[in-house]
């Protein structure tokens, strides 16, 4: 067996030297050269009474790279666990141009060099400060808003031939040339209310349907209008470049097409929830709260974690192995950003450190969880009719012979249970913001915490 040594070089880091003789490498080669001997057959000899020269010259060097590999791996990765030192790197190969180049034909004595990144000692402090938790702010008006919303969307479109023009109608109108010409331009098309420019919803809301209204500009009916925007889609001239300045136009609103709300009936209910757990007004303005909380609240939740895992991250002081962690990071041209990396490697230690404190420990029931919500994501967070534990369990077991996907689920799942407690242990101050304002924090904490790409960079 190689001799093994091992010199602590810092707190932190330490040097690994296997040591392998020539006659242990020649006993190696020989042995496994034994062993072909019995299987090969070559020409001019009978199986089995190849001279081991021969073969030696044949396959030796191939024999020389594969008991090299095994020797050091075995003999490296066992005085590790046998000494129980703690690495949070692999074991990084020491360049050495002094090493010699070895053949099975000649052998010598060499020694290979590791650094090892030991695992750092340190007292976990958790944070004493208050932490934000938002949460959505679902108030009677922005229920009611919802529901109506919902109620629309259920409702049907019907054609208006009277009244006056309402905010979310379509209109049915035409576009005419003002003048006695005998070809004037003429137009019927359709324009969206809600879709129109300020002074193109003030030109029609409230107009009776069947009026006639002079058109000041017509540039200015739609948002951000273009001359050859008017002549291509408002008046479908043959030539959008047609020069209609100097022309003057009205416009006739013929009918409305306007969406008439659905009834908070059975049948609304139903199709709401085919379940037929939600059968009153109560339990969907209930329901209304839960699914738009959901996403919010999960997004505030996120930004928490963020904010704990920063404040432990420079709330604890940790020694690390800035040398041999510069050695990798120039190894890895995707993430030079170095202390993102140092602050990677610290949340690594403290989340390890929590879990083994608070004896965290990873169930299969918690993969299986984190495996349902992955699948439920692509399904868009509905879990159909097919979607059965017997499916789930199958599709868990299925996931989790991938070595990546297992691992990924595994780090997901133990995440989530160390952020768990974790919230237990810290102190939070509730703020409710509306939609808007949620949408607004996430947008201003993305642009200050997510590192920009390189084009946005560029």
């Amino acid at each position: 067996m190689p001799n093994v040594t091992f010199e602590k070089t810092s707190n932190v880091s330490g040097r690994l030297a296997l040591a392998i003789t020539k006659d242990e490498l020649n006993a190696k080669i020989v042995t496994e050269l034994k062993k072909q001997k019995q299987k090969v057959s070559m020409k001019g000899f009978r199986k089995g009474k190849t001279p081991l020269s021969t073969l030696r010259k044949m396959m030796g060097n191939q024999i020389l790279g594969q008991e090299l590999d095994a020797m050091i791996k075995d003999s490296l990765f066992g005085y590790i666990e046998e000494n129980k030192i703690k690495l949070i790197f692999s074991p990084q190969p020491v360049e050495d141009e002094s090493l010699p180049m070895l053949t099975a034909n000649s052998l010598q004595d060499v020694t290979f060099q590791y650094d090892l990144a030991l695992e750092p000692e340190f007292k976990l402090e958790l944070p004493k400060e208050t932490f934000d938790k938002y949460i959505l702010a679902t108030t009677d008006e922005f229920i009611d808003e919802q529901l109506d919303r919902m109620l629309k969307s259920a409702g049907e479109t019907e054609d208006i031939t009277e009244g006056k023009v309402e905010e979310t109608d379509i209109l049915d109108v035409t576009f005419t040339e003002v003048g006695p010409l005998e070809d004037k331009i003429s137009n019927t098309t359709k324009l969206y209310v809600d879709s129109l420019s300020e002074a193109g919803q003030k030109m029609v809301k409230g107009k009776k349907i069947g009026s006639t209204i002079k058109v000041k500009d017509m540039m200015a009916i739609e948002k951000d209008s273009t001359s050859t925007y008017v002549n291509k889609y408002l008046l479908e001239l043959e030539d959008p470049e047609t020069d209609i300045s100097g022309k003057k136009f009205e416009v006739t609103i013929n009918s409305a097409g306007r969406v008439v709300k659905a009834e908070l009936d059975e049948e609304f209910f139903t199709k709401f929830d085919p379940s037929g757990e939600v059968t009153t007004e109560a339990q969907i303005r209930e329901r209304i709260i839960e699914d738009n909380s959901r996403g919010f609240n999960s997004q505030g939740e996120m930004i928490a974690n963020f904010e704990i895992q920063r404040a432990l991250v420079e709330g604890n002081d940790i020694e690390l192995p800035l040398d041999i962690m510069k050695q990798i990071n120039d190894d890895d041209p995707s993430d030079n950003d170095f202390e993102m990396f140092q602050r990677g490697v610290k949340w690594m230690l403290i989340r390890n450190k929590y879990a083994e404190e608070a004896e965290i420990k990873l169930e299969y029931e918690d993969i299986k969880e984190e495996a349902t919500a992955s699948l439920l994501g692509m399904l868009g967070g509905q879990r159909p009719d097919f979607l059965t534990d017997e499916f789930i369990d199958n599709y868990v077991k299925q996931m989790l012979q991938d070595e990546k996907q297992r691992e990924q689920l595994s780090s997901n799942a133990i995440e989530k249970k160390i952020m768990a407690s974790l919230r237990e242990k810290v102190t939070f101050k509730e703020n409710a913001l509306d939609a808007d304002g949620f949408n607004e924090l996430i947008k201003e904490f993305n642009e200050k915490n997510m590192p920009a790409s390189e084009e946005e960079e560029e």
